[in-house]
């Protein structure tokens, strides 16, 4: 069951990473064959989210070479939107050139409709398995979204602009690519002190007292025995990984029930705590169990931890 768990979990988080990516192929050829610098600029958000697509349980690495892979890609979009803003300044001060033409707006609603089908499926996993994440993923979203509808916005001024031979509105595009490239920078910048933050050299980590969680979980209905609990205390937080057993004739469904319900007491018990990850497993010794009550007058042992 955790094999089979873990499994679906990395398969899902790649063919995330891969159709975030897709979506910023779609954004970057469809800005620069259609002519929109708006769109172009959205493309490097999209990059941006590809990278952060690759943080959850399933893909994670903390390998030294994985985060320098992210550092420099971080780099290179903060770079590459630095270079955005100029571009944008310098084409507000020319002529308006050629506006977007249909190329780009095909592309756009395409990227838009296929990243927002892919959010909406990972905020609905994230959301069964860790609300705190879902709401972290929903949060960090809402960059993208605000800057797909500036680029919706600047691309529609400047097809009407050239339609009605409103100069002004021509250049809205362009105007548009500077907030956001601006975006792309703020998510740049956030995304650099995050891998910082979560590196483990620049983090000095303790093992906390394990304990009182595993008190804790040992409440929790269906919960037969926690085999592992580590604690990582990090400045005044704890993040917690923990391994649960559980009946062996449970479903999947009612283990990952169990494995919500441990996650939830920990982070309402332990305001410290700000992450747990859980792993189920099943409880083979001895089944079916016997407890104290069932073994009265007999040599056996009892094959429940009481």
């Amino acid at each position: 069951m955790t094999v089979r768990t873990t499994n679906i979990e990395k398969s899902a988080g790649r063919t995330d990473v891969l159709m975030l990516g897709a979506v910023t192929l779609i954004k970057g050829i469809g800005g620069w064959i259609g002519g929109s610098p708006a769109l172009l600029a959205d493309a490097l958000n999209s990059t941006i989210d590809v990278v952060r697509g690759t943080e959850n349980r399933g893909t994670r690495s903390n390998s030294p070479r994985v985060t320098l892979a992210k550092m420099m890609l971080a780099a290179l979009v903060l770079v590459g939107a630095i270079e955005a803003i100029l571009s944008g300044v310098g084409r507000l001060l020319r002529e308006p050139g050629e506006t977007a033409d249909v190329r780009a707006v095909v592309a756009f609603f395409a990227a838009v409709v296929w990243s927002e089908t892919l959010f909406l499926l990972r905020y609905r996993r994230l959301s069964l398995d860790d609300s705190e994440s879902a709401r972290q993923y929903a949060a960090e979203h809402r960059f993208s979204l605000y800057a797909s509808m500036l680029v919706a916005a600047g691309m529609a001024l400047s097809v009407a602009g050239s339609a009605f031979d409103m100069t002004e509105l021509v250049y809205a595009d362009a105007a548009v690519s500077l907030l956001v490239a601006a975006i792309a920078m703020i998510k740049a910048l956030r995304l650099i002190r995050w891998i910082f933050e979560e590196s483990p050299k620049t983090v000095q980590q303790s093992e906390a007292d394990p304990k009182p969680f595993v008190e804790t979980v040992q409440r929790v209905r269906g919960v037969i025995e926690v085999r592992e609990l580590h604690a990582y205390q990090a400045y005044d937080t704890v993040k917690i990984e923990l391994i649960l057993c559980v009946n062996p004739r449970m479903t999947v469904k009612e283990a990952e029930e169990v494995a919500q319900r441990s996650r939830d007491l920990l982070l309402h018990r332990f305001v410290q705590v700000i992450e747990v990850s859980v792993r189920v497993e099943p409880y083979h010794t001895g089944y079916p169990y016997k407890s104290n009550d069932d073994l009265l007058g007999s040599n056996e042992e009892p094959t429940i931890i009481q």
